[in-house]
């Protein structure tokens, strides 16, 4: 069902081309001004760019509208006249999401490819390619942990607006942080440090970094499952 929802979206599609973004600035970038001149360097920039900043918006307003929508085209309660608990709900809105964030993963991975061999990069190879790949899997899926406050956002407010509002916060908020010695501890910034190793340059434990990021989640979850379960439907 929540595939058959998705399959005229326009949202899907504006995801997509955010998806495509961060490897078309930095194709320009290669191209006007030479900025790194290996696959190698631009996969490590547009993995830096699309999980620190970029995903931080999409992922925000994804949410927003996996959830959102259900009130907004009032099919929540029609939805809740099934056979269906609340709980699997909100299960597979979050089986959903997962969903789409891989696939916006493999839209980026692809398109960075296409973009560095249409700008005739050197140092291409399978290893690279599968290592970036796995890079940036790695850290949308930690981000997707960390979103799960949103779900209860999404669910108190039901339009989009703060959605976007907070996602552009946390990316102005990433864009900060990044490099500061306390940003291990920001559960945003942290998918991306894990992921690419640079933690290791903070001098902190990693077992703290994957702590915040599953207190995030199960904070986010706990609070939007207990809303979701005990709040009345009104439309």
């Amino acid at each position: 069902m929540e595939f058959l929802k998705l399959k005229r979206s326009r949202i899907f599609l504006l995801s997509l081309v955010g998806a495509i973004l961060p490897p078309l600035l930095m194709f320009i970038a290669v191209s006007a001004f030479g900025e790194g001149n290996t696959f190698k360097v631009l996969f490590t920039n547009v993995n830096m760019y699309m999980s620190a900043l970029f995903a931080v918006l999409i992922f925000a307003v994804i949410m927003s509208y996996l959830f959102g929508r259900e009130y907004n085209e009032h099919t929540l309660k029609t939805m809740l006249t099934i056979p269906v608990s609340r709980g699997k709900f909100i299960l597979s809105k979050y089986v959903m999401f997962l969903i789409w964030i891989m696939i916006l993963t493999v839209v980026t991975s692809l398109s960075t490819l296409i973009f560095g061999f249409a700008a005739g990069l050197d140092g291409f190879s399978l290893k690279v390619f599968i290592y970036s790949f796995a890079q940036l899997l790695f850290a949308n899926v930690l981000l997707f942990l960390t979103f799960s406050p949103f779900v209860f956002i999404s669910l108190f407010v039901t339009n989009m607006v703060p959605a976007m509002i907070g996602g552009a916060g946390l990316a102005l908020v990433n864009l900060m942080v990044y490099g500061q010695s306390w940003a291990p501890y920001v559960p945003w910034v942290c998918p991306y440090l894990i992921a690419s190793g640079e933690i290791a340059g903070y001098g902190t434990s990693i077992t703290l970094s994957y702590g915040i990021i599953l207190a995030t989640f199960l904070v986010g979850l706990f609070v939007s499952y207990l809303y979701f379960t005990k709040t009345d439907v009104t439309l």
